[in-house]
């Protein structure tokens, strides 16, 4: 039986912090009480930073490469973004 690979077992935690942000950000979004609310964003953002953390490690070894965007693309997204905060208000 072939074992894992360091690489492969941080993609594996990795891709299971992307979907546990994604959970989490759907129990946020459907729950009604501002206690379970709050404590849900906190675990978020802990989910955030570790992911952030797991993202860094494999990307200083070479196992996450990602394309730099130039200026133009940084300020194309930044215009969406604020389109999408204008319309929400």
């Amino acid at each position: 039986m072939a074992e894992l690979t360091d690489k492969e077992i941080m993609a594996s935690i990795l891709n299971e912090r992307k979907l546990a942000a994604s959970s989490l950000t759907n129990l946020i979004l459907e729950s009604s009480n501002p206690t379970l609310r709050n404590d849900v964003k906190s675990i978020l953002t802990r989910t955030f930073d570790e992911q952030k953390h797991i993202f860094d490690i494999m990307s200083q070894k070479g196992w996450y490469s990602v394309q730099n965007a130039n200026q133009q693309e940084i300020s194309q997204a930044q215009q969406k973004v604020k389109g999408i905060e204008s319309q929400i208000g």
